[in-house]
């Protein structure tokens, strides 16, 4: 079974979705825990944004 690429596209889409969150989630979590400035909250938060940013480039291709 070949994937068209808009086959692949979807499914990565979707599941940068659910890693995006995923990791939201888990961003709440430790700053209940540990505090919004903590070190940790702010490499979750580093990697929502990286996700976020893949999702966007993922949007922009054709």
């Amino acid at each position: 079974m070949r994937w068209s690429l808009q086959g692949y596209k979807g499914v990565l889409k979707q599941t940068l979705i659910i890693e995006i969150e995923k990791a939201r989630e888990n961003m709440i979590q430790v700053a209940l825990e540990e505090g919004m400035a903590s070190n940790h909250t702010l490499q979750v938060s580093q990697f929502i944004d990286y996700l976020l940013n893949e999702l966007h480039k993922i949007s922009l291709t054709k």
